[in-house]
This record gives C-alpha cells, structure tokens and sequence, in this order.
C-alpha cells in the first residue's frame, strides 16, 4: 500500500470523526459508497481527482486543506482543529440550541394539555353520558332498566 494513500485516508477519518459522523452517514453526505469509504481510510484505493474533491466537498473543506500534511509536513490540524471544523461545531451547537428550544415548547405544550386532561377528568360533570332517572333518583350516565 502506498503511505500517501495511507495518510490520506488517515486524514479524511480525522475529519469524518471531527464531525461525529459514521461511515455509512459520510458516504450518505458524500455520495459515495460506505465500503468505498472504508477502503479510502484504510489507504486501500487510489481515489480519482472527482471522488477527491466529492469528499472535500461533504467535509466542508478545500482540497489543498484535506491534502495538507500528507507529504510529510505536520499539519496545521493536529495541532489545533481547522478554522472549518470550529465553524462546522459553531454551528452545529446552534442546530441543537435550536432544536431544544423546539422540544422545549412541544413539552411545554403536551404539559399544559395534560393539566387540561387532568382537569376534565377531576371535574364533577359525568364522564359516562347523561344523567338517566332510575327508579326515581338521578344518577350520572346509568343505564336504563339496570338494577
């Protein structure tokens, strides 16, 4: 195996594990095929400049920024994580604020219908039907003719 392929695929499962994501989520975002995935990060297949630039793309970052250190040089990454990756987070972190404030209001909705429910069935109106007279009293939603 070829170590810039190694590399290389080294580097394309440090970002894809910066973004919590799975192969199977990558290679949905990327268009490619999961086992494909996996093969790339193992330094298995040589990728074609079009499959380069589709995992750059789904990365969020430039191709020279996904080709940077893997001749050698230490990348900038391993020593602090990417002006792209600290946006990708930023937003991601707005995504999930949002996405409580969402859940928030659905439970502050479900709860006031729960304390709805909780009223209606405290109240004294009968649950049952109409009052019915049996045998010269009035009793909530009897059934007539029962003894």
């Amino acid at each position: 195996m070829n170590d810039l392929l190694i590399l290389l695929g080294k580097r394309v499962h440090d970002l894809r594990a910066a973004r919590g994501w799975s192969q199977e989520e990558f290679a949905h975002v990327s268009g490619l095929h999961r086992t494909y995935i996996g093969q790339i990060e193992r330094g298995e297949k040589n990728i074609s400049f079009e499959n380069l630039s589709k995992i750059s793309a789904a990365l969020d970052v430039t191709l020279s920024e996904l080709l940077q250190g893997i001749e050698g040089e230490e990348p900038s990454s391993r020593k602090h994580a990417p002006v792209e990756l600290q946006r990708y987070r930023i937003k991601n972190e707005a995504r999930q604020v949002l996405e409580y404030r969402r859940l928030l209001k659905r439970l502050r909705l479900q709860h006031t219908e729960i304390g709805r429910t909780i009223m209606a069935l405290e109240s004294p109106k009968p649950l049952h039907g109409p009052e019915i007279k049996v045998r010269g009293r009035t009793q909530p939603g009897a059934i007539r003719g029962a003894k």
